[in-house]
This record gives structure tokens, sequence and C-alpha cells, in this order.
């Protein structure tokens, strides 16, 4: 290895060892580009969605997700050879698309495999719901999945967030904060149409980051975004570069 390569390994490494920004990524694992690519003072951490092997030689801090219900009598092996800062749990459990959990069989199954997994450094997340209104879903959902867990422990409320309004965007943030906890928001993205432009996203993207950064409750978000689909929402380029909508990511 060159003088020069060893030199920007170290760099690369010191600054996110010494970032404090609330950002992070949200990583498919079938998403082969280089993580460090979003190296900056402002990204913080990476997840995907599942208990997967992180990407090879990524500098980031890596978060396991127990998705859903599949698998989970396997999480604490996960855990205890991954050693997680952070657990994020159920993946909109609230959405028949998703984990679709119900909230008693969410409480139990926390209570079996995953209040054992608490340690000293190592942060448990409630499931993240979805922005839903619906009876039975979004904050509904987390009613009665706290109700069912009684006793249990969480160190933090997750949410995910899809719209078109700056409004409806920080109502549902204010919405988790009756549950007196952290809040990570670990998707969020501006309309799912498959239309929209960038200029749409570029618009969006500093006003929800600058309103996240500023809202003391939030301690954590993501935008749904870190991969290369081909639509305007992505954040890398299918030569692996940051896209107009990367860039202002990685931004302060």
């Amino acid at each position: 290895m060159s003088w020069k390569i060893s030199l920007f390994a170290a760099l690369t490494h010191a600054l996110v060892a010494f970032a404090t920004g609330k950002r992070g990524l949200g990583w498919p694992s079938d998403n082969f580009f280089d993580p460090d690519i979003f190296v900056s003072s402002q990204v913080t951490f990476l997840f995907n969605w599942g208990v997967e092997n992180p990407p090879l030689n990524t500098e980031f801090p890596y978060w396991v997700t127990q998705w859903g219900s599949g698998g989970i009598e396997q999480l604490s092996n996960v855990v205890s050879t991954v050693n997680p800062p952070v657990l994020l749990t159920f993946n909109e459990p609230d959405n028949p698309g998703q984990a679709n959990i119900s909230p008693t069989e969410a409480a139990n199954l926390w209570k079996q495999y995953i209040q054992p997994l608490a340690q000293p450094g190592r942060k448990l997340i409630a499931p993240a719901v979805t922005n839903g209104v619906a009876a039975g879903t979004g904050t509904s959902w987390l009613d009665e999945f706290f109700a069912a867990c009684e006793g249990c422990h969480f160190d933090g409320v997750a949410g995910h967030w899809y719209g078109g309004w700056m409004d409806d965007f920080q109502e549902f943030i204010e919405s988790l904060k009756k549950y007196n906890k952290p809040i990570y928001l670990t998707e969020f993205g501006f309309s799912w149409d498959a239309d929209a432009s960038v200029d749409s996203f570029t618009e969006f993207l500093p006003l929800a980051m600058d309103y996240l950064d500023n809202e003391d409750a939030v301690v954590a978000y993501a935008f749904f975004g870190a991969f290369h689909s081909g639509t305007a929402k992505d954040m890398i380029t299918a030569q692996g570069t940051l896209t107009a909508v990367g860039e202002l990511y990685v931004s302060s």
C-alpha cells in the first residue's frame, strides 16, 4: 500500500470518527458502490434494513436492523458478532407490504429476542412506523405496541415519512415527541411520483435537513436515496459518484 493510499485512508477514518452530524445512509445490500463517497462531517452511520454484513471497508459505524419476524432467532448471534452501537427493529410493522406485524406480536418478539440484547453502549430502537394516519398505522400502532410491551426498555422511537409538504413532515416529527424518546427518522423522502424532478428534491432536502439538524428531539435521520435507481431522488450516479442530491446531503 502506498503512502498516499494510507494517508487517504487515515484521513477518511478521522473524518468519520470526528463527524458530529445526524445524517445516515440507508444502504441496500445489493448496492456495490463505495459508501465512503459520503464521508463528511455530517454523515455518521450506515444501515441496510437487515442483519447482512456491512459493505466492505466502509468507515461508517454499522447499525443492524431486525427487519421483520423472520430469522429473529438468529439475531443474538448476529449482534454478538457485529456488536452494533444501535439496533433498529421491525421495518414498517404497520404496513401490509413491509414487516406487517401486529403490536402484540411485536411486543412479544421484543420481550423474547430484543430486550435481552440490551447492554451499555448499545441503543435499542422501537419499530419504525409509517406516517400513516389511519387506525392501526403510524403512532396509533406505536401506542398499542408500547401498551403491550409493558416493562420493555427503549432508547428511541423510529419513523418513516413520505409526502409532499413540509408542514406534514414537521407534524409527523411532532407526533413522535409524545413518547419522550430520541427520534430516529430512518427513512424520509419527498413524493413517490416517478416524474418528480431533481429540482423538487434539491429544493425540499435543504429545508428538511435544516429543520432536522435544528430539532433537538431528532438524533438521527436518513434520506431514502443512498443508491442509484435512475430516478430524481438518487444520491449516487451510475458511475458511483454523488449526484446533486447527494452533494447536498453531505454539505454542511
